[in-house]
């Protein structure tokens, strides 16, 4: 299993969605020859993301993805390449604003998060370009629109 989904307090995503996003977390991985890795991705409350955008980024709000990677060790050890934590309350507001499909935009997101955990950043635009062009490819394979032009 290479991805594991927590959702506890959340409705079940749609079967077609979590197949998707199983799916699009091994094309990721293969393309980065990481198949046997497993992430972790969480479904949080925006209470919960405040809080830890607050402890991990000193930034008292909430967001729509933070991504936690594991230390090499672990990651040879357990087989886990870090946690992805989602706050599905500000996705759902975030894609109504931007007229963008819940489930293309949880797509993004993840694709997103599973690029931070293999140390990619968007800090300069240099990097930003890299890793968005990475982001479009994947979501192509998947007939998801370039999120950045939307």
């Amino acid at each position: 299993m290479s991805l594991n989904i927590i959702a506890h307090e959340f409705e079940e995503l749609s079967g077609d969605l979590e197949s998707k996003l199983h799916l699009l977390t091994e094309h990721i991985l293969l393309d980065h020859n990481q198949i046997e890795m497993q992430v972790n991705l969480k479904l949080i409350s925006s209470k919960e993301m405040i809080k830890l955008n607050g402890n991990f980024r000193d930034k008292e709000l909430d967001t729509n993805v933070l991504s936690f990677p594991m230390g090499e060790d672990i990651q040879s050890i357990e087989g886990e390449l870090g946690d992805i934590a989602m706050s599905f309350a500000y996705i759902q507001s975030e894609s109504q604003s931007l007229n963008r499909d819940i489930e293309d935009h949880m797509m993004h997101l993840l694709a997103h998060g599973i690029l931070h955990l293999f140390g990619f950043d968007h800090t300069e635009d240099k990097d930003a370009n890299i890793m968005e062009a990475k982001e479009i490819k994947y979501l192509e394979f998947f007939n998801i629109a370039n999120p950045y032009l939307i």
